[in-house]
């Protein structure tokens, strides 16, 4: 009977009503547990991974040398060995634009909560009511510019948001992407005109660093950025200390150079009076009921098309023809 590495926690799979494929058995393990995904990997015929968490690098696949397909849960593949996987003639797929939805509100989640921290009642009465009024930090309305820096699916659901809200929103400029109703202006001119910055990129070697210190130099005072992108695209010791000067009113991050993010990271280390102008969370933007469902749905039909001999939906190019 064929078998699916899939290389997730079987107990998430499961609370979303899924089963395995008749015909099938499914080995679990989570993509981050190297000794989980090995274990999980052994013989298998397909691999369906996290993406951003654990690697499908060589050694892995050799424990497999009977795989079809390695197939991606999200966007992005920067954690799959593509060159050995083209090596080995094994098609990747990935999910562009699913979890779409949840990684922008998620960014606007925390553009709220930057702008206008809430003060949250838990006991009641009348002593915590006026402490809270008291300690209530002035926030401020969403309003002015935001500019999205990558317009692909994620960009695009982040630029619909803002707008719907009445937020001006524009982009940076590249050759692939148009949109007629949203200006397009050089990454300079963005950086320093926007209130709202989103880092909506993929890490590739052309975003890798992009958004470093000289460009950094040019934000405008006031402003928020959020990185849902990748991590090292944004330089994040300066930009750590744009917040720690208050040059930069806050900043949101779900995505890092280095994942888990390690202690000594410089966002961790910022004075406690600067601590509330940061969010930081565990790479879960795109991690939804809704998103995870589509996600593990599709990749379940994609062993199925690739066992009829079809190509799997949203494969890959091979890395030497981009």
């Amino acid at each position: 009977m064929p078998k699916i590495a899939f290389l997730w926690p079987e107990v998430e799979f499961r609370a979303l009503g899924l089963t395995a494929p008749s015909g099938y058995t499914m080995n679990f393990g989570r993509a981050g547990v190297r000794a989980e995904a090995e274990a999980a990997s052994i013989n298998a015929d397909y691999i369906i991974s996290a993406s951003g968490s654990g690697t499908v690098d060589a050694a892995l696949l050799g424990l497999a040398p009977k795989t079809r397909l390695v197939q991606l849960t999200g966007a992005g593949y920067d954690n799959v060995d593509r060159h050995e996987c083209a090596r080995l003639s094994i098609p990747v797929a990935y999910m562009p634009g699913l979890n779409a939805p949840s990684v922008a509100q998620t960014v606007v989640q925390m553009a709220f909560r930057l702008r206008r921290p809430l003060t949250l009642l838990t006991r009641g009465g009348a002593e915590e009511w006026t402490a809270a009024r008291a300690n209530n930090i002035t926030g401020h309305e969403l309003n002015g510019r935001v500019g999205v820096i990558g317009f692909g699916h994620i960009g695009r659901a982040v630029a619909s948001l803002f707008i719907g809200l009445g937020l001006e929103v524009v982009r940076a400029a590249h050759v692939k992407q148009a949109d007629p109703f949203v200006h397009a202006l050089s990454l300079e001119e963005l950086i320093s005109t926007s209130d709202i910055i989103v880092v909506a990129l993929p890490a590739t070697t052309k975003t890798k660093n992009l958004i470093d210190t000289s460009l950094l130099s040019l934000i405008k005072p006031g402003a928020i950025l959020l990185n849902c992108g990748r991590g090292g695209i944004v330089d994040e010791a300066a930009l750590s200390v744009l917040i720690e000067t208050g040059r930069l009113a806050g900043a949101g991050f779900d995505v890092f150079e280095q994942e888990p993010l390690p202690k000594s990271h410089p966002f961790l280390s910022l004075p406690s009076e600067c601590r509330h102008r940061v969010i930081l969370t565990a790479h879960v933007a795109g991690q939804t009921t809704e998103s995870k469902r589509r996600n593990f749905s599709i990749a379940l039909d994609n062993v199925g098309r690739v066992a009829r001999g079809e190509p799997p939906l949203y494969q890959l190019d091979p890395p030497a023809s981009e």
